[in-house]
């Protein structure tokens, strides 16, 4: 499992649009909530498969400005079938990279756990 913490100038709600539009890979879950006018919470899981290594990845971003700056988690594992097998660190970088590819311009601050 790999784990990141980032810091962003935009609000979750425009962090989920930006990840469903630009990921590639099966959105399988997510949500947003509204707590006030650009205040909020939400959560997306995507799941990617990868030929090379014949596996699947799930990318899970959980997101919120409750404080007034959007932290988001990203958390990369293998699915549930393959809990057994550590996440090949190639397919790691290339998974953490796409989703920080994609959030580059908006990041303020980034964390790795």
């Amino acid at each position: 499992m790999c784990i990141r913490i980032v810091s962003l100038s935009i609000t979750p709600k425009e962090v989920l649009e930006l990840l469903m539009g630009e990921i590639d890979g099966d959105l399988i879950h997510y949500e947003y909530h509204q707590i006030k006018e650009n205040i909020g919470f939400g959560n997306a899981v995507f799941e990617k498969f990868y030929t090379r290594m014949k596996s699947q990845r799930m990318m899970i971003v959980s997101m919120e400005n409750i404080e007034n700056i959007t932290n988001a988690t990203i958390i990369l594992s293998s699915n549930h079938e393959e809990d057994t097998y550590r996440l090949d660190f190639e397919i790691e970088d290339e998974c953490m990279e796409e989703i920080l590819e994609i959030l580059d311009g908006y990041i303020i601050d980034e964390k790795i756990e």
